[in-house]
């Protein structure tokens, strides 16, 4: 099928089969991962504390990558963007584990902190912390169990909402090749991404910034995106990656559309470290002390130096790293950059939850005791990994890769960097 000089991929040159088998895997060790993971948390004896840690910060790091790739999808479409259609559906696939994030979140902080079994995560959870602390008592009416529940409920409608609205549309204009498809979702996605700031906001300060209810960050929100973005566009790039090895994607995805992934990337490494400069220098130089007592437990004793390994490594280093134009176009140093970027933003999600965990240790205290990864936090990674691949994988198998329907594609195809 040709489009003026475009020759314009068939179905059957671009649908994705086969999948089943490594999703069954992905299920496995999904399963096996997260009993392993409580086990280890049972033996423990903290009453759960380092399970729900741990816990928390597999499931971030996943669910900050699918709804980065939920923000791409909608930014395709608030901007009519061109370039990005042969690797948009890659996005919208990996929106489609939002679900499976929401029966983990649901199921192991939602209703816990419903039926007030919260307080392995948030001290706020057990009424008598909140009862004996007055600047957090305050928060009450925010900061309580049913009303954390049914944020949490509607977070999840949102994201899940608008993934299937745009998944649902573009999957459907292959088949019936209407354009009208894409002026609805044009029209429909300012407000999909008004929609998704407010929910990935208010999700960061309930999931992440509440650990430390005395401390509040009106730019928490923007900083946990940031992290988001980047991280959902090292993925993106991976697994773009893989389908082009697998054959459906060869010939379409070229080095301009990784140049344009790969300065996203560079751009937001910058973004991330201006919004994570601007949260320390504005509470630091006020100097007060329920502002700073968050950094507290960070810039002080072990766990001084991952704040400079991040400061190096999720800044200097890929600021310098991804400088390069032929980085970004060629295809193996690229996928080691977004290697690193995955690595780094780990770490920079451990490096926010677990400090929070010592912190609600008795007689605890940050110069005494530092970061502490064990087995518990690799067989959390794992345990959620393997669910998110299943999830990945029984969303992309049997579709095709690309948007063929869009009306855009030859435009994509054609895409050349200035």
């Amino acid at each position: 099928m040709a489009h003026g000089n475009i020759e314009l991929p068939k179905r059957d040159q671009v649908v994705v089969n086969g999948l089943g088998g490594p999703a069954r895997i992905g299920l496995i060790a999904g399963v096996v991962g997260l009993l392993a993971t409580a086990g280890l948390g049972i033996a423990q004896g903290d009453h759960m504390q380092q399970f729900g840690h741990s816990m928390l910060v597999a499931i971030m790091f996943f669910l900050s990558i699918a709804l980065g790739a939920l923000f791409f999808v909608i930014l395709q479409h608030v901007t009519s963007a061109g370039w990005s259609v042969v690797v948009r559906r890659v996005a919208e696939t990996l929106t489609g584990v939002l679900p499976m994030m929401a029966v983990l979140v649901i199921g192991l902080i939602g209703i816990p902190v419903l039926i007030g079994k919260g307080e392995f995560l948030y001290d706020w959870a057990n009424q008598g912390f909140m009862d004996a602390h007055g600047p957090i008592k305050h928060k009450e009416g925010y900061l309580n169990g049913t009303f954390f529940f049914i944020r949490l409920v509607a977070y999840f409608a949102i994201w899940i909402g608008v993934a299937r609205f745009f998944a649902k549309n573009s999957i459907a204009q292959d088949d019936d090749q209407d354009p009208k498809r894409t002026l609805k979702m044009q029209r429909r996605s300012g407000i999909a991404i008004i929609g998704f700031g407010l929910a990935t906001t208010f999700a960061a300060f309930d999931l992440m910034m509440s650990l430390n209810a005395e401390w509040f960050s009106t730019m928490y929100g923007v900083y946990f995106f940031a992290g988001a973005f980047w991280s959902s566009l090292a993925t993106l790039a991976l697994a773009t990656m893989w389908l082009e090895k697998r054959g459906q994607l060869k010939g379409l995805v070229t080095s301009e559309h990784y140049h344009d992934i790969g300065k996203l990337m560079f751009a937001f490494t910058f973004f991330w470290s201006y919004v994570a400069f601007s949260q320390f220098m504005l509470y630091w130089y006020a100097d007060i002390d329920e502002e700073t007592v968050w950094f507290k437990y960070r810039i002080w004793g072990e766990w001084q130096g991952v704040s400079l390994l991040l400061l190096i490594g999720h800044f200097m280093i890929p600021m310098l790293g991804l400088l390069s134009r032929h980085v970004k176009r060629r295809r193996n140093v690229l996928a080691a950059w977004c290697v690193y970027v995955l690595v780094f933003h780990f770490v920079d999600l451990y490096w926010n939850v677990m400090p929070e965990l010592v912190h609600g240790l008795p007689g605890g205290e940050p110069s005494e005791i530092g970061p502490s990864f064990g087995l518990i936090d690799v067989t959390a990674m794992v345990g959620v990994a393997g669910l998110f691949l299943f999830a990945f994988l029984k969303s992309l198998d049997g579709k095709s890769a690309v948007a063929i329907g869009d009306p855009r594609l030859s435009e994509s195809l054609a895409f050349q960097n200035i």
